[in-house]
């Protein structure tokens, strides 16, 4: 058996366990509020920053919640998991006991955000090369504590955790990796990480779309593993970062067992096993696909409410 059947076998049972606990009961869950459109002035990136944000339900005003930052995919933006269900689907983990009472913040990770995702350079939650765009430390330096103050969430990395999927789960990761300790959990549904030689084969106009700005533009072949690339990688974060530090997250990672992305996950997974990180990976039948995505998102939020549960505990 092959390393790809081996470990799908191996969490397929793990992963109905966890779906079952979480699946929603008779009685209606109490609604939470979701808001589009909301703005952020970011002077790093000289434009506002779009964001969506999901208020749980009975939210208090002056009450400080903890805050989970939920990151869209590839051609998507800060309307993504709104439109797919997040607000339902949040309301029943909190309903559950899940998740405790939550506020959710969904950015827009466009360039422009008056233009669709296709017709535009991707970002990949990654800074520019050359510097002229630089989401990465945006959102550390100015989305996070800008929105934590103006919401009245998170504030500390115990009460603060990060996600998202595919591209999205990509840059969850990233900001994770890169800031050990800012958050307390970060999860990653089909993380879009592609080995080297799948980095390597891309079509040329498909890497320029997605990691031209940020590893370089025009680069053939051998040449797109550059330092830049190296910089962004999160097998080379996991490596270069030591192990206490990155335990200092709980990890939760969740991929399809037919998904394309499917080998680059569970090369994640071996090199935090290797490290002996603490993290939970499964995998359950299916594709890149959004079924896949919303059905795993309830356990991923129950891994958030544990990781915040424990981390109140002093754990």
């Amino acid at each position: 058996m092959n390393r790809r059947a081996m470990l799908a076998t191996t969490t397929t049972a793990v992963a109905t366990t966890l779906l079952g606990s979480t699946a929603a009961t008779a009685t209606p869950a109490p609604a939470g509020r979701v808001t589009e459109g909301l703005r952020l002035r970011s002077r790093l990136l000289r434009q506002d920053v779009r964001y969506s944000l999901y208020l749980p339900p009975g939210h208090r005003p002056g009450r400080r919640y903890p805050v989970l930052y939920l990151l869209h995919g590839l051609i998507g933006d800060d309307t993504e998991w709104p439109g797919l269900g997040l607000g339902p689907i949040a309301d029943r983990a909190i309903a559950s006991g899940a998740l405790p009472p939550t506020v959710v913040v969904m950015p827009d990770a466009r360039r422009d955000p008056t233009r669709p995702p296709t017709e535009q350079a991707q970002t990949y939650y990654m800074d520019d090369a050359d510097g002229s765009f630089r989401y990465a430390e945006m959102v550390v330096r100015e989305l996070l504590p800008g929105v934590e103050a103006r919401h009245g969430a998170g504030g500390s990395a115990a009460r603060r955790a990060i996600g998202g999927e595919s591209m999205g789960g990509f840059g969850a990761l990233s900001f994770a990796f890169g800031h050990p300790g800012l958050f307390s959990a970060a999860f990653g549904l089909s993380v879009g990480h592609r080995t080297d030689a799948q980095v390597v084969a891309l079509p040329q106009a498909e890497f320029d779309w997605r990691y031209a700005k940020a590893w370089g533009a025009g680069l053939v072949g051998q040449a797109r593993l550059n330092d830049r690339y190296r910089r962004w990688n999160l097998l080379d974060m996991i490596a270069r970062t030591p192990a206490e530090a990155l335990s200092r997250t709980a990890y939760f990672l969740d991929c399809g067992s037919y998904d394309g992305f499917f080998e680059g996950n569970a090369d994640l997974h071996l090199a935090l096993t290797a490290k002996a990180v603490p993290h939970r990976f499964m995998a359950r039948e299916g594709a890149h696909e959004w079924d896949y995505w919303t059905s795993g998102l309830p356990a991923a939020l129950e891994a958030v409410g544990t990781a915040f549960a424990q981390a109140a505990a002093g754990r």
